[in-house]
């Protein structure tokens, strides 16, 4: 089974860091663009496709692990390696940036750095204001620990593989969900509080694993397009104002996989698209650096807010806008030519051997 991202996942992979950047950089146009504001959906969306589409591929790579081992726990820590030397060294690599950023030109209380390297800041609180992009990371590292477990725990209990996975799936699909009933009904949790709490949200992910074995089964193929319909529904209602989610119960528990189940039926509607020409290249490219660009959009925004004043008029928003789009993946492309892929290469000489 091939792994690789193929065109049409580098596509949904850009269009994520896309729509992130989209809402983020509205700081800089709302001044005299007040419809700006409605761009927040892309923070919510754009993270989400992250979620869905980290399911979709890590499903692929479990569900062959599992296939090829000869004992329930054995493939485990070639996974956590691989899967940690893809996402740690950054993650702490910007830690210590964002940490130099409040010592500096940002005031902020000091982090628990114990927490953050462990990605239990969040655990089973809001995550808080320090490195605040770094709660979909807590999400994403928590899943990658917690999932193969799972799976393994729930095989060797049913001493079947397929009955196992299927067992987990609706484990890690079920606890979450009763999690998010729970702080709706029960705490004065926000929406946006109830988003960034890791053991609350592992199922966005799992969403995403669920459809990788459907697609693998080929058992959702010729009805995905269908799902495509929530994409829409969920833009609209993350364009509404946070109060209006706060006061839907529905929306607070089922509004994350709405939109993922959305996502999961977008990724496996479009697989054997064949994207060319210069799309391809530059969706690639995109991809390529969409991590870098996750961590490091927001110092960016901060940095040019720190040594920019406020801008009033139509020109000096829409300059400093794309100063921040600019400079974002600018940096971002540093970031992953000399960080990010000598880790990966590294990593891949370790398990070479």
């Amino acid at each position: 089974m091939n792994h690789k991202l193929n065109p049409w996942l580098d596509l949904c992979r850009a269009l994520a860091i896309c729509l992130v950047l989209l809402s983020h950089g509205r700081i800089f146009l709302k001044p005299v663009f007040p419809d700006s504001q409605l761009f927040k959906f892309g923070g919510f969306m754009g993270v989400e496709l992250f979620f869905v589409l980290s399911g979709f591929l890590i499903g692929r790579i479990i569900f062959s692990k599992i296939d090829s081992s000869q004992k329930p726990f054995d493939w485990i820590s070639g996974f956590w390696f691989r899967r940690w030397m893809r996402t740690y060294p950054s993650y702490i690599l910007f830690l210590f940036i964002n940490i130099i950023l409040i010592t500096t030109i940002r005031q902020e209380s000091f982090p628990n750095i114990v927490e953050f390297s462990t990605f239990t800041q969040s655990l089973l609180s809001p995550h808080p204001s320090f490195f605040g992009e770094a709660w979909s990371l807590a999400v994403e590292e928590v899943f990658y620990f917690i999932t193969p477990l799972v799976m393994s725990f729930s095989i060797l209990l049913t001493k079947n593989k397929n009955v196992g996975v299927l067992m987990s799936m609706f484990i890690m699909l079920l606890v979450p969900l009763l999690l998010r009933v729970h702080a709706t009904l029960y705490t004065n949790m926000t929406f946006n509080e109830i988003r960034t709490i890791s053991l609350y949200r592992v199922d966005s992910i799992m969403i995403g694993v669920v459809f990788a074995w459907l697609f693998i089964h080929d058992r959702i193929n010729k009805f995905a397009i269908l799902g495509l319909i929530l994409i829409p529904l969920t833009v609209y209602i993350a364009a509404k104002p946070d109060d209006y989610i706060d006061k839907s119960i529905v929306l607070k528990i089922f509004l994350f996989n709405i939109s993922n189940i959305g996502f999961a039926c977008l990724i496996v509607s479009g697989y054997k698209i064949n994207i060319t020409g210069l799309l391809r290249k530059i969706t690639a490219y995109v991809a390529r650096w969409s991590y870098a660009a996750y961590l490091t959009n927001l110092p960016v925004l901060l940095t040019i807010r720190y040594f920019t004043q406020p801008p009033i008029t139509t020109f000096n928003c829409i300059l400093l806008w794309a100063t921040f789009i600019f400079f974002t993946l600018l940096s971002a492309a540093i970031v992953y030519s000399l960080f990010e892929r000598k880790v990966l290469k590294y990593r891949d000489a370790i398990r070479a051997k």
